[in-house]
């Protein structure tokens, strides 16, 4: 691969990563959001017809949801595709046995720098994995929703004409022959086969729904591993000084200033702070800081 091509490559990965980090952070806040939505609807047990989570998830899912799948797809499954990779991890697990039998400092050097490498890799394994599952848990959530909005309340609607006309019946004490007897017997099987339907497509939704909010947590937990290995990435530091608040919603307050100072750890920026070095090492990098001037 020639060097501007690499270039090239390289830059657009520095972004990527970074769109999906701020991306990843915006769509974690929102889908919170529904998620209390559809718990707090779920426990009153409203009709979901209503309240537009649907619409409300499709938007999720077209703006942020989509396309962060498609960028960790990018970043990190590509990267899969290489047919060396499997053979460079078995060798460095062969080299990691034979450092680690000896005690020698320079062995335990090459140790420390295999160990880092493997857990660079499986993090990077895991992001994709993770946001790949989340992706289709949330259109099973997407088309649940889709149901409990537009086939349950048709549902719930045959289910009260049916008591209805029970309860007319029983009231002026009519008599139903044989003939009527049995088309109320069909009507009454497959109302209840429709609230069958309805009962499990609530009950999947739950479902969907927990497992999404749980992926979206443990995502933003193996994504934070990530974000502070990536000192190099001028766009993403950028992008993590102007989201504060977003940063600190997400990961806890004071969480912004671990995460910079964790970054930067070990490198010789200037400043006191996590966030005096991060902002140092943006503007001797990057050719556009004004956003953190306002």
């Amino acid at each position: 691969m020639d060097r501007v091509k690499r270039q090239y490559i390289d830059r657009r990965r520095k972004e990527d990563f970074s769109f999906l980090v701020i991306r990843f952070l915006k769509a974690y806040l929102l889908y919170s959001d529904i998620y209390r939505e559809f718990k707090n609807l779920r426990k009153q047990g409203g009709d979901f017809q209503d309240f537009g989570l649907f619409e409300k998830i499709k938007n999720l899912e077209q703006t942020l949801v989509f396309d962060i799948k498609e960028k960790a797809h990018f970043l990190f499954r590509s990267e899969l595709r290489d047919a060396t990779e499997a053979d460079s991890i078995a060798s460095r697990l062969t080299d990691l046995e034979r450092n680690l039998v000896n005690s020698r400092e320079a062995e335990r050097t090459a140790a420390r720098r295999v160990f880092s490498e493997l857990r660079i890799s499986l993090v990077r394994k895991s992001i994709d994995a993770y946001i790949g599952t989340g992706f289709h848990l949330f259109m099973i959530l997407l088309e649940s929703l889709y149901q409990l909005e537009n086939y349950v309340p048709q549902y719930r609607s045959e289910l009260e004409y049916l008591e209805r006309i029970e309860e007319l019946t029983d009231r002026i004490g009519y008599k139903f022959d044989e003939e009527e007897e049995h088309e109320l017997s069909h009507i009454r099987q497959v109302v209840d086969l429709c609230q069958s339907i309805a009962s499990d497509t609530l009950d999947l939704a739950a479902v969907a729904a927990e497992r999404c909010a749980t992926l979206f947590r443990e995502t933003a937990e193996i994504l934070r591993h990530a974000i502070e290995e990536t000192s190099v990435n001028e766009v993403l530091v950028l992008n993590l000084l102007r989201e504060k608040a977003m940063v600190e919603r997400v990961y806890g307050e004071g969480s912004w200033e671990e995460i910079l100072a964790h970054i930067f750890r070990a490198v010789g920026a200037e400043g006191s702070s996590g966030a005096q070095k991060a902002e140092a090492f943006v503007r001797s990098a990057c050719g556009n800081t004004e956003a953190l001037d306002s």
